[in-house]
């Protein structure tokens, strides 16, 4: 895995750093300014982990107010939020759920755990919403989309204006895909371009051959290293997925689509933007935890 620090101007543009939090929490940086602050982050502290910001953390990202009108994306057994005024969509209905959660060993607190899912989108889409919302939210959802612009788009049509899109993603660096480059912009735009419903042979190749071990604490130890020893690639792993792919003729198959880092996401994000391609205004990212495998980010329409 090949880790990257930030320029100053990345930082600054790149990650909602919140600088009196930054300094309070990190007791070693009290006496720091401002500028100071940015330029430790830029060099230090992004790759170090340190929390730059309360959002980063998930437990703080998800506090919503329960006055917001607000859709969950794929919940399963673990919804983000709760209320009266939130709604869920899945591609499975909350039977569906059920009979999925069993066949993964689920416990009964947390079968019964699954929501009522009010919106069943068998491929995904969010076309079949037929409202607006305050706040949409998802957790390790965007990875899997085939085509994320579309998705992006699909989830601006159904926000109301100033809304926001609140997601939890993977940090490539610190995942399964830890062996994985990130996913650059020319192949986000270019899976627009082709309008493919399903993932390709590569995508299932490289889920299912090509990912490691998912332990976030080992990753983020094993980054720390100078070096790091290259593993044969697994024969019978890439049959497999070859195999998968054959017997799956041409219906979807779930696997990871993208990997980003944090600041490779809100980069990309910043871009589609400006270039008009998503109908969003505004990202916010609040950078990478130590020791956690995603980070937090957010599209303001």
């Amino acid at each position: 895995m090949t880790l990257e620090k930030l320029s100053k101007e990345a930082a600054e543009r790149l990650i909602q750093i919140d600088f009196n939090f930054y300094s309070s929490v990190h007791k070693d940086l009290l006496q720091f300014s401002d500028a100071q602050l940015l330029n430790h982050y830029a060099n230090y502290g992004y790759l170090e982990g340190r929390v730059a910001n309360p959002n980063a953390l998930r437990e703080n990202f998800i506090v919503v107010d329960q006055e917001l009108k607000c859709l969950e994306i794929g919940p399963f057994f673990n919804p983000l939020i709760k209320g009266n005024n939130v709604k869920y969509l899945d591609i499975l209905s909350t039977s569906e759920l059920a009979v999925r959660a069993k066949s993964i060993s689920a416990s009964q607190e947390q079968i019964k755990n699954i929501p009522k899912i009010d919106f069943v989108s068998k491929d995904g889409s969010l076309k079949l919403v037929n409202e607006k919302f305050d706040l949409l939210v998802s957790a390790h959802n965007i990875e899997h989309q085939v085509d994320l612009i579309g998705h992006l788009n699909e989830a601006s049509d159904i926000l109301v204006d100033r809304g926001t899109y609140k997601m939890i993603v993977p940090n490539s660096a610190y995942c399964f895909d830890a062996n994985l480059p990130p996913s650059k912009i020319s192949e986000i735009i270019d899976a627009n371009r082709i309008k493919s419903k399903t993932h390709s042979i590569a995508k299932v190749i490289e889920h299912r051959a090509l990912t490691v071990h998912n332990d976030a604490v080992v990753h983020w130890k094993e980054s720390n290293s100078n070096t790091k020893e290259y593993s044969l690639i697994d024969v019978s792993r890439v049959s497999s997925a070859i195999t998968e792919f054959d017997n799956a003729e041409g219906k979807f198959i779930d696997v990871h689509a993208w990997q980003f880092k944090p600041h490779t996401l809100a980069d990309i994000f910043r871009v589609l933007i400006k270039l008009n391609l998503i109908r969003f205004i505004d990202v916010i990212c609040f950078g990478p935890v130590i020791n956690r495998n995603e980070f937090c980010i957010e599209l303001v329409k």
